[in-house]
């Protein structure tokens, strides 16, 4: 500041130097260095940490590794930037153990510092995910097919671009009974999670439409011998068996359940993963040769087209369940992110831009569950057949269009 005695000094009524380019540009940007960015800017400056739990070894380990595959190719496809923003993908294996799922959850979170988690196969392991995702309220897309997580375990802080179990078992029941009329069907599972919720929900939808449900079996997760229950099995003489196995206990099932010659004499149903595209079909041969599955998933479904293609592009076999659902799930991230500018920093408003329209995906269009986060699904009837070039082929002859889960009032 002048003092007044300066006020006419000769120095100070000389003209000053005009400001430069660069004076003039620094002084600028000083300024705006002390105003606050708006969101979606400082946003897009930022990475993207994005953390997947699978299962990477244990019965799903080609599930996971497909899961993990889809995911990549996405991201790949949009040069490894959402909504602007660089993506950094972190990805850890659950061993298809929920401690361990659960374990893993905490360490994204807490060490790695995560923005959002996704993934996970196994209906256990993504309920012991619930609550740790809910509690450190990360936004969180789980994959694992749990009915409960639509339900009474349904949190704001999870969002689900996949299929309940009820949507593939009582389909599976509306299916046999329009086919099979009032058959006497076996049911048969893998005695988890999902397989006691898969065999509930057919046994229940099948019974109240008249059908005849026979004797259930379980086998523990993991079995290598199925012989004790193919015997009892080919002893109970059922006019159709219902089961549900995945990864290595699918395959092992069905190579045995040929050897001991059931295939092609008992009608075979049960979810799609259990004669998953890419992951069990290549394994059987024909074994599964005449099943049919009910699912969100078919590579010839016409919504899948262009992800066939891009995921056989990169040496990859004809895609399943699990990779589709990997590139599923990065669809609908990316379609958030880009709904909200790249910021997640208001959960609540970037869930409601999610559910405020549908977002096309390898699944076909997928609206939302306002009311649990749950996706809406085309569930496919798919038949195993010989395609063109002699392999199996999971091919649609019947679609349920957009079915919608009972949700909380269930």
């Amino acid at each position: 500041m002048l003092h007044p005695r300066d006020a006419l000094h000769p120095a100070t009524l000389a003209p000053r130097p005009a400001a430069g380019r660069r004076q003039v540009l620094g002084g600028l940007a000083a300024a705006l260095a002390g105003l606050p960015l708006a969101a979606p800017a400082l946003a897009q400056a930022q990475p993207l940490r994005i953390g997947m739990i699978t299962s990477l070894s244990g019965p799903f380990t080609a599930l996971g590794e497909s899961m993990r595959a889809g995911m990549q190719l996405l991201l790949a496809q949009s040069g490894n930037r959402l909504a602007g923003r660089p993506v950094e993908f972190l990805v850890e294996d659950d061993q298809a153990r929920p401690e361990e799922g659960a374990r893993r959850a905490r360490k994204l979170i807490g060490q790695d510092r995560v923005d959002l988690l996704c993934g996970v196969i196994s209906s256990g392991v993504a309920l012991a995910l619930r609550d740790v995702v809910t509690e450190a309220r990360t936004p969180t897309f789980l994959l694992g097919s749990a009915n409960d997580l639509a339900r009474k375990a349904a949190s704001p802080y999870i969002v689900r671009p996949t299929k309940t179990n009820w949507m593939l078992g009582s389909t599976a029941a509306r299916w046999a009974r329009e086919k099979l009329g009032g058959a006497r069907v076996l049911t048969v599972a893998s005695d988890y999670a999902a397989g006691r919720e898969y065999v509930g929900d057919f046994v229940e939808t099948y019974r109240q439409l008249g059908g005849r449900p026979g004797r259930t079996l379980w086998t523990p997760l993991g079995s290598a011998d199925f012989g004790p229950l193919l015997t009892t099995i080919a002893a109970e003489r059922p006019e159709a068996v219902y089961g549900f196995f995945a990864g290595s206990d699918a395959v092992r099932f069905l190579r045995q359940w040929q050897e001991y010659r059931l295939a092609g004499r008992v009608p075979l149903i049960g979810p799609g993963a259990f004669f998953d595209q890419e992951d069990v079909l290549p394994a059987v041969g024909d074994a599964a040769l005449g099943a049919f599955s009910t699912f969100h998933q078919s590579p010839t479904a016409p919504a899948s087209a262009a992800f066939n293609r891009a995921y056989m592009a990169t040496g990859k076999p004809l895609p399943g369940e699990f990779s589709t659902t990997g590139y599923v799930c990065g669809q609908v991230i990316r379609a958030l992110l880009e709904r909200t500018g790249g910021t997640l920093a208001d959960w609540e408003a970037a869930r409601a831009a999610l559910f405020g329209a549908p977002v096309e995906t390898a699944f076909g269009t997928m609206p939302f569950d306002p009311r649990n986060g749950q996706a809406i699904l085309d569930i496919h009837v798919n038949a195993v057949r010989r395609g063109e070039d002699g392999r199996m082929v999971n091919t649609v002859v019947h679609t349920y269009p957009q079915l919608r889960d009972p949700g909380p009032d269930a």
